[in-house]
């Protein structure tokens, strides 16, 4: 950033100032309360807003000349090619800016003890920003990741990382701990880093080849099992077969012996039947044709009556038809007369041959199953006499009962085995368990050291200082000036290692100087300002003006602003640097007015 003019007016001690910057390096030189020092806040006030000597904006009314009711600051500037204006009118504190906005690291260089007044996290804050420097949960995360830390575990520690690296790395240690303890429970053994790495369950013997052979043994032993349950299911159905046709054949037996008495039964049912149809043949003869009382009759003879009225119709076939029935069971219509008795005993005769009819079809049914029980008897007399071993289920009893014995025998072995093999596979379990438990000891307190500041904090610190140091005794060189540096603990120290705040005033303000410039070179600012430069000695400002000299001509710097109270403008400046005498509160950049304000 380089300031090409400031202009002020009735600010503190300024009274009217326009000034055109044409040098890199600007002098500005006079006796005290001469508004040296009002030039410089003139330019802090514009563009960056702070008033050094107020501290709240309704106080702003003090800064404005005495005498004078208003008063304005008006700085002009070039970022890059782009100019810019930055102005700010008093006492209402409006502000105009125009191709302007206030880089971060700006404060910094306007006022060069800043960085020294911070405390230690402030100062590690404010270099962390200016060396882009990232501490967001992503990139710490993307630091552990390359520090090949587990990632599961890095994710699991993420959320902890909002708190702080020292709560994430007091995390990551309490869980390598619980992983410890962990490790402890599954071993029984106290945890050490060398053991655990080399940790083996102790596995009990196991043949795995005597295994497979009991395993076919038994698988023999089921087969050869399974078919004699078969055979001797054949076997007992032989001999239930044989059993049930033994306990028939007496009931068989006794059926056809009655085959001649039912024969004979028969006979004599056959000629009882044979007697009755003849007496009923003449009973029905000599009932003739007595009077037919009833509704049947009655009816018979109504439709004997209608028939010569239907005929010719489609009923005269149906009425035929049951007349014909009717003569058939009770004889013609015109019959007349008979032997009413006769007729009487009729019913009882025709009675007694159905009974009798009956009868002779149940004996000839008995006749029947007493043959067919013959029939069967003769069938299982044949089955039965065929070959039967009595004593095959007995054996096939005895060889099953063997054959299970020895797989009993078998399996007591196979069940003796498979414990081996649980106990086996159970010593492998364990072993991977504590490999797991000790992969997360290793994985956890790899994460925890990482987050301790020996880890990615003094990594993310010497990315911060590493830059800034190096300028720094760049700077040292150039000016031949004790080194100045920024240790980890963001302590400030010169020369052999001595704490800032034990040097002396110049010793500090060399510092100072140093820091700023360093902090303009590396945020881009280019930018310098310095007051009270007199505290250096003659040769101390010699060195500063050889340097911001060197600066300029190296291209490092656009504008470099030093305050000083002397007695006279100094005889002979560099190429680059001008100077500018300040008195009652005007600026004067002639050489004949530099040498009349001398």
């Amino acid at each position: 950033m380089k300031i090409n003019t400031i202009t002020a007016e009735n600010f503190l001690g300024l009274v009217n100032v326009n000034v055109v910057l044409d040098t890199t390096v600007t002098l500005f030189g006079g006796a005290n309360a001469a508004g040296k020092s009002s030039i410089k806040e003139a330019v802090r006030l514009a563009l960056a807003g702070e008033a050094v000597r107020v501290q709240y904006k309704k106080d702003w009314t003090a800064l404005v000349h005495d005498g004078a009711k208003t008063g304005f600051v008006e700085i002009g500037v070039v970022t890059g090619d782009e100019p810019g204006l930055a102005a700010v009118v008093l006492p209402s504190g409006k502000t105009k800016l125009s191709g302007y906005q206030m880089p971060d690291a700006l404060p910094f260089v306007l006022d060069a003890q800043r960085f020294a007044s911070m405390k230690p996290d402030e100062r590690r804050k404010f270099l962390f920003g200016l060396m882009k420097v990232k501490m967001d949960a992503a990139s710490v995360k993307a630091r552990l990741i390359s520090r090949d830390c587990n990632a599961a575990k890095v994710e699991r520690i993420a959320p902890i990382l909002r708190a702080g690296f020292e709560a994430a790395a007091e995390d990551a240690k309490a869980k390598a701990t619980e992983a410890k303890g962990a490790w402890r429970q599954v071993t029984g053994e106290a945890y050490g880093e060398v053991k655990a790495e080399e940790w083996r369950a102790p596995v009990p013997a196991f043949d795995a080849k005597a295994a497979a052979a009991v395993v076919t043994e038994l698988q023999h032993l089921d087969v050869a099992i399974e078919q004699w349950v078969g055979e001797i299911a054949k076997l007992q159905a032989v001999r239930d077969r044989r059993t049930q046709l033994l306990d028939r054949l007496p009931q068989l037996r006794g059926v056809a012996e009655l085959l001649k008495r039912r024969e004979t039964k028969l006979g004599v049912d056959e000629a009882e039947l044979k007697r009755l149809d003849a007496e009923i043949e003449k009973t029905a003869a000599a009932a003739g044709g007595g009077p037919r009382i009833g509704l049947v009759h009655t009816m018979a003879r109504a439709l004997q009556s209608a028939r010569d009225e239907v005929e010719g119709t489609s009923a005269e076939a149906d009425v035929a038809a049951a007349l014909t029935l009717y003569e058939a069971e009770h004889g013609p219509l015109s019959a007349m007369g008979g032997d009413p008795a006769a007729a009487s005993r009729l019913k009882e005769l025709q009675a007694a041959r159905a009974t009798c009819a009956s009868a002779v079809a149940n004996d000839r049914r008995d006749i029947d199953a007493s043959k067919a029980a013959a029939t069967e008897i003769g069938t299982i007399e044949a089955e039965l006499a065929e070959p039967h071993a009595a004593d095959a289920l007995a054996a096939a009893r005895l060889q099953i009962d063997q054959l299970k014995a020895q797989r009993a025998e078998k399996q007591g072995r196979m069940d003796a085995l498979k414990v081996a093999k649980r106990d086996a596979d159970a010593a492998a379990e364990k072993t991977k368990a504590a490999a797991g438990h000790h992969f997360d000891v290793l994985q956890w307190t790899a994460i925890g050291d990482a987050l301790s500041p020996s880890g990615i904090p003094a990594d993310l610190l010497f990315e911060a200082l590493e830059p800034i140091n190096a300028r720094l005794q760049q700077s040292a060189l150039d000016t031949d000036w004790l080194r100045a540096g920024i240790g980890a603990d963001m302590e400030i120290t010169c020369g052999d290692g001595r704490q800032y705040r034990l040097l002396s005033e110049s010793e500090q303000w060399r510092v100072d100087a140093m820091v700023a410039e360093a902090v303009s070179h590396l945020s881009g600012l280019r930018l310098i300002v310095l007051d009270r430069f007199d505290v250096l000695d003659l040769q101390g400002r010699s060195d500063l003006l050889a340097w911001l000299d060197v600066l300029a001509t190296q291209d490092e710097i656009d504008t470099a602003l030093v305050f000083g109270t002397l007695k006279s403008v100094p005889a002979s400046l560099p190429a680059s640097t001008a100077a500018i005498w300040v008195e009652g509160g005007k600026a004067a950049t002639e050489g004949a007015q530099l040498a009349q304000a001398a």
